[in-house]
């Protein structure tokens, strides 16, 4: 009896025995519809394209022409301000503010601004900035000698005071002054002298 049972059981058809068998079948034989026997083959992959070549496109003569052409005026710009020595053209002036050195036992010449006003004995002091006079101290010191020689140019500083500060009294008289500091090994020593530059009364 077992003898029969055991011919019978190696006697059936693995296709008939359903699909997992037969699969399971087919992958230990190699057949096909075998997992393994596919992924084993290399042409079953998708292929790959090579990627196209990208092409560069040149510069038009538009482009080519203001590269060359902003630089240059920079350059002519940069030139004029060294040989004349101005700031006018910041940054592309002489930058003489940064370009020398002090020395730790001369003077430090700081310049100042300065208002008489009607009823009062002394000159006041004024802050020497863009929110006081219009200006900064730095635009005036780089072309002083023009201002000594030009005093008229106190007036528009006189302007623009009057114009920032609506109520505050008109300055009669504007002076345009220079505060001298003697160094001893960097430091200040001493009082500090004052000297008066350009005078202008003011319209």
């Amino acid at each position: 009896m077992e003898e029969k049972k055991r011919r019978l059981l190696t006697s059936q058809d693995p296709a008939a025995q359903g699909p997992d068998i037969a699969g399971s079948s087919a992958s230990r034989t190699g057949e096909p519809g075998s997992d393994k026997s596919g992924s084993d083959d290399p042409a079953a992959g998708p292929t790959t394209r090579p990627k196209p070549s990208t092409r560069v496109k040149p510069l038009s003569k538009v482009c080519i022409g203001w590269r060359i052409v902003v630089p240059a005026i920079a350059f002519v710009i940069l030139t004029c301000g060294q040989f004349l020595n101005t700031n006018d053209f910041f940054p592309l002036g002489s930058l003489t503010q940064y370009a020398t050195a002090k020395d730790l036992n001369g003077t430090v010449n700081s310049t100042c601004i300065e208002a008489q006003f009607p009823g009062e004995d002394e000159p006041r002091r004024l802050g020497f900035n863009a929110a006081t006079v219009g200006i900064e101290r730095g635009d005036v010191e780089s072309q002083l000698d023009r201002v000594i020689a030009h005093p008229e140019l106190l007036q528009s500083m006189a302007d623009s005071y009057i114009r920032l500060h609506p109520d505050e009294p008109k300055p009669e008289t504007m002076i345009l002054c220079r505060i001298t500091t003697h160094l001893k090994n960097g430091l200040a020593v001493g009082e500090p002298e004052q000297t008066t530059l350009a005078k202008w009364e003011v319209r």
